[in-house]
């Protein structure tokens, strides 16, 4: 993502294209004014699937429509032309209480937005992403967790990570032969507080032990306790249990 103030190139999703260009109040009328490059699609994104575009960041308009909103931000994050680009949403305070991890928005704003508090979130999100030098990657084995883009690669083949997998892999890389709670993973992970949300683990281990193949026997469930991974050189403790 390229500094906020040398201008953007940014995507505005948004429910109805021809009016949200000429409110003033609106995301894409106030980027314009903070002197951003914009463009402005539709929900449906088909704009996209006929003329891709690089974008440093979307912002998804979403107001009241939170679950419209929800799904718009997946299928952004689905697209392999917008890996790296951040998202902000914008929503009404009402939905603030609908708020959880899982919606896959890097923060949000909102309604109604100011200029000055917009060109701060911009700030914040590009404050994020500074890079020392040369993307930051990680290995694991023979995969490559490329921290920029947000995916794993296994002889140059992406694994098609979703960002909560790339999570899950990237801390318990960092962290490899530790146990961790399901609690654990997701606070630390990905935010979450609630007890109840705990088989949501269970269901991003099973879909990542699957993209990564025979590596995916080292992401171990740990009866009782949590789950670890081992480290990739070491031999595997025998198949993946199953999670129960």
């Amino acid at each position: 993502m390229r500094i906020a103030g040398s201008g953007l190139r940014a995507i505005v999703v948004t429910l109805d294209p021809g009016r949200s260009q000429g409110r003033a109040e609106s995301p894409a009328t106030l980027l314009k004014a903070l002197g951003h490059e914009v463009t402005t699609i539709g929900y449906d994104l088909a704009e996209l699937d006929t003329r891709p575009l690089a974008a440093d960041v979307a912002i998804v308009e979403a107001g009241e429509h939170l679950e419209i909103g929800r799904h718009a931000i997946r299928r952004l994050r689905q697209r392999t032309d917008m890996v790296a680009t951040r998202i902000l949403l914008c929503l009404d305070v009402v939905r603030v209480s609908g708020l959880d991890p899982e919606i896959g928005a890097d923060d949000f704003i909102l309604i109604p937005i100011s200029s000055d508090e917009l060109a701060a979130r911009l700030r914040q999100l590009q404050a994020r992403d500074k890079r020392p030098g040369a993307p930051l990657q990680i290995r694991y084995g023979q995969v490559v967790l490329d921290c920029e883009m947000r995916q794993a690669y296994e002889g140059g083949r992406s694994l098609g990570l979703t960002p909560y997998e790339f999570q899950l892999l990237r801390f318990l890389a960092d962290r490899v032969g530790r146990v961790f709670t399901r609690q654990e993973l997701l606070s630390r992970v990905w935010g979450y507080r609630h007890v109840g949300r705990v088989r949501t683990v269970d269901t991003h281990v099973l879909n990542l032990r699957a993209k990564l193949g025979e590596l995916g026997e080292r992401l171990q469930s740990v009866r009782g306790m949590g789950y670890k991974l081992q480290r990739a050189d070491a031999p595997a403790d025998g198949p993946a249990a199953n999670v129960g």
